[in-house]
């Protein structure tokens, strides 16, 4: 009886197994559980599910996205080690004369490291900006936490964003330039909907300094060395083919790890970091974890291509006359609210997302799409990090920041929809 359910069910049940699964245990063994569970329910032998595993979990391009997403966290965890992070924060406020830029800009310059419960570093800043100005604490909290995320539909740096790139196939230069738009509607979603709320006296205009200009771009230069080598490598790569026809054996995460090491030697190097220092950022606790997930995601996105569940989906789907398209909506949707992290959803609904795109069209929309309603369900989870960790900084409740959240949300739906229609047709 339980073997002749409906793919579509069985997928649904494994996929609120996982969720629920996910509220007492990591992502990671939540997903390999999930996906012995989906192999045997469609009569998968069990060896075969365990060899899918292993393959798809310790394939190259794999096992190089794992050493560039454990650079990102060292980089990351080094920044705040060597105080650059505090500098580059004090360099920014120099050159950003009107308050309510810098509730804009200090979240969201924060928000290029992705840093597990980041917005706790840029909760500070919003009391400086804020200066004599006096907010309800969840207004504060509105601020931080929303522009804080601003940047995460674009920025090459977060996990999630390099997952999606992994599972769907896709170049970094084309993601990031077909999500700017999103960002763009989410910082214009904040400053309608939550900045308004504010009333700042003192919003004058000051003196930007080209000593200040360049003390900024002294601070940010770690972090403009691995985004513009990352791409120069690429660049490289693909000239090469193009002029001798021989392919470079250069991947994106390949290029994004030789990227990261330099910034990381450049980063210990100009700050005279101490060898203990350099150890530690190695050895982060969150690393392991991490890398545990991204095998797991590979394993979870193998059993669902190799034990024919997708083909018969895709059969059921048909003869339901169920829209794909809602599928790739409410999974991310759903998932970003029971994970709260943008590599939950991304690895918990993209590998099922991937295979249900509709033959023949680009999938560059329904990437884009499907990321949008994961962000959307990620910044109204309760159990995100960083709505956590501001929540505790500022002395405020859930139900009372909630409600400056829901306006900006729904905003973001019909901006996604537009651009899904827009990409869609001409791409």
């Amino acid at each position: 009886m339980l073997f002749s359910l409906p793919a579509l069910l069985k997928i649904l049940l494994t996929f609120v197994a996982l969720l629920l699964l996910n509220r007492v245990l990591p992502l990671y063994v939540c997903l390999a559980l999930t996906s012995i569970i989906i192999g045997l329910w469609m009569q998968m032998p069990a060896l075969s599910i365990v060899q899918v595993m292993l393959q798809e979990s310790f394939s190259g391009p794999v096992l190089a996205l794992s050493l560039a997403i454990s650079l990102i966290l060292v980089f990351s965890d080094l920044l705040r080690r060597s105080g650059r992070l505090e500098r580059i924060v004090s360099s920014l406020k120099a050159i950003t004369s009107r308050p309510k830029v810098s509730l804009v800009v200090l979240p969201a310059l924060i928000g290029l490291l992705p840093m597990p419960g980041g917005a706790l570093f840029s909760a500070p800043m919003i009391e400086t900006a804020l200066g004599e100005t006096r907010i309800k604490p969840e207004l504060k909290l509105a601020i931080n936490y929303w522009f804080r995320h601003v940047m995460e539909f674009m920025w090459p740096l977060y996990p999630g964003f390099i997952l999606a790139l992994s599972i769907f196939g896709l170049e970094a230069w084309k993601l990031m330039l077909f999500q700017a738009p999103i960002t763009i509607g989410a910082i214009i979603a904040g400053i309608l909907f939550i900045l308004p709320a504010v009333s700042i006296c003192q919003d004058g205009v000051g003196h930007v300094s080209p000593d200040g200009l360049r003390d900024f771009a002294r601070e940010v230069f770690p972090i403009a060395i691995i985004i513009v080598l990352m791409f120069v490598l690429q660049g490289c790569a693909e000239a090469v083919n193009r002029l001798f026809g021989k392919p470079v054996p250069l991947s994106q995460h390949l290029s994004m790890a030789i990227a990261l090491i330099a910034g990381i030697v450049y980063l210990v190097y100009a700050d005279s970091m101490s060898r203990s220092d350099a150890k530690s950022a190695f050895f982060h606790s969150g690393i392991g974890s991490i890398i545990l997930m991204v095998f797991a995601i590979m394993a979870f996105k193998g059993v669902l291509e190799q034990s024919g569940t997708i083909a018969q989906l895709r059969t059921e789907l048909q003869a339901f006359r169920i829209p794909e398209i809602i599928v790739i909506v409410l999974l991310p949707l759903i998932a970003g609210l029971v994970t709260g992290i943008a590599v939950g959803f991304v690895g918990s609904s993209f590998p099922l997302i991937a295979t249900l795109l509709p033959n023949g069209e680009n999938v560059l929309p329904y990437v884009i799409l499907a990321y949008g309603f994961g962000f959307i369900g990620m910044m109204l989870s309760p159990v995100h990090l960083c709505f956590l960790v501001t929540q505790e900084y500022f002395q405020t409740n859930s139900l009372d920041s909630y409600k400056h959240f829901w306006k900006p949300a729904i905003f973001l739906m019909p901006w996604l929809a537009f651009f899904f229609s827009v990409y869609r047709f001409a791409v």
